[in-house]
């Protein structure tokens, strides 16, 4: 025989003069950082969050490199990454053409996991340190051949300040100019 559910009751806490005050409490805090003038914002673009090395941005492929063994695309959790057949100079024989597979990729599928960098045996994929590209419209996501083998304008750079984040002690969470800083804030 399965046991009787038995329903609790929890006692309450104070009454309806505690729920108002704890909830003017939580309006307050909020109202004390609204106009905090160390307040945590970024001005895009006038100020831009300073990168990383490592920092996994847009995939960017060296077609010279490219082997055409298809790892990057058979690893790609998210399937943004496609192999295409492309008509090449035959390496002995330029005046005839050979078929070879070239990755292109779908930005609107790709997570920016890495794994397609990380197999790649010849190296013909990497990361640059640049996330910040509008587009107008859903097809300039996927990214043709010729796309795929061009660094993407850093407009961000060229016209903003990049800014580095920081924990203070007595401020909390602070930005501050990124150039001229050494990594541990001093």
């Amino acid at each position: 025989m399965p046991p009787k559910a038995v329903a609790k009751t929890l006692p309450r806490r104070g009454g309806l003069f505690t729920g108002v005050t704890d909830n003017l409490a939580a309006l307050m805090i909020g109202l004390k950082y609204f106009v905090n003038p160390r307040r945590f914002s970024i001005y895009y673009p006038k100020e831009y969050p300073e990168l990383r090395q490592g920092y996994r941005g847009f995939i960017i492929l060296n077609k010279a490199k490219c082997i055409s063994c298809a790892a990057c695309a058979r690893i790609c959790p998210s399937a943004a990454m496609k192999m295409i057949r492309v008509p090449v100079p035959h390496p002995k024989e330029p005046e005839k053409k050979v078929t070879k597979q070239f990755p292109v990729i779908n930005y609107q599928r790709c997570i920016f996991c890495g794994y397609c960098v990380d197999i790649c045996p010849t190296e013909a994929l990497y990361h640059v340190n640049y996330h910040d590209i509008v587009y107008d419209n859903l097809a300039e996501m996927f990214w043709d051949l010729e796309t795929f083998q061009k660094e993407p304008e850093y407009k961000t750079a060229l016209e903003g300040t990049p800014v580095r984040l920081l924990i203070h002690e007595e401020y909390g969470l602070v930005k501050i100019p990124a150039r001229g800083v050494r990594e541990d804030g001093e």
